[in-house]
């Protein structure tokens, strides 16, 4: 895998992790008690945000840097790689991109029975606490992982 298309896949999973922190915000301007768990959430995707754009730097410098590709970023190549199973990186995509659809507030519909219904389903938590507890281990979990990969491929 070219450092490039390694930029790339890191670059997604940014977006994404930006997106969730983006709609926690918006959650936490829109509902005046917000649940402890958004600020859970929150703060798990800023740090992996954090991690993500670390790596992003360091696979920017790889692009740039005179060895033989196949020794730039190596982990994080492995982490890249999506055989029959996702890779690190994907699953930590699919987990955000599920995060940020569940967290997203619902779209207003046109008649007035959906639109009271949105309305409840916009104020109230969307995930449930065990629901809430699995995401930040996931988002955790993730994090560890390519903040690993980081680790070993500075080295």
């Amino acid at each position: 895998m070219e450092p490039l298309s390694v930029t790339a896949s890191v670059i997604a999973v940014l977006q994404a992790a930006n997106a969730v922190v983006s709609v926690c915000y918006d959650y936490s301007a829109a509902v005046k008690n917000s649940p402890w768990e958004l600020s859970r959430i929150t703060e798990e995707a800023k740090s992996l945000r954090n991690v993500l754009e670390a790596l992003v730097q360091l696979a920017k410098q790889a692009e740039t840097a005179d060895p033989v590709p196949e020794t730039k970023l190596p982990t994080l190549k492995l982490l890249c790689k999506s055989n029959a199973k996702p890779g690190p990186l994907d699953s930590c995509l699919e987990e955000l991109c599920w995060l940020e659809k569940k967290l997203s507030f619902p779209k207003w519909a046109g008649t007035d029975g959906s639109k009271r219904r949105a309305f409840m389903q916009a104020i109230s938590w969307p995930l449930k606490e065990g629901e809430t507890a699995k995401a930040v281990e996931r988002i955790s979990r993730f994090k560890a992982t390519l903040t690993l990969a980081l680790t070993v491929d500075q080295a």
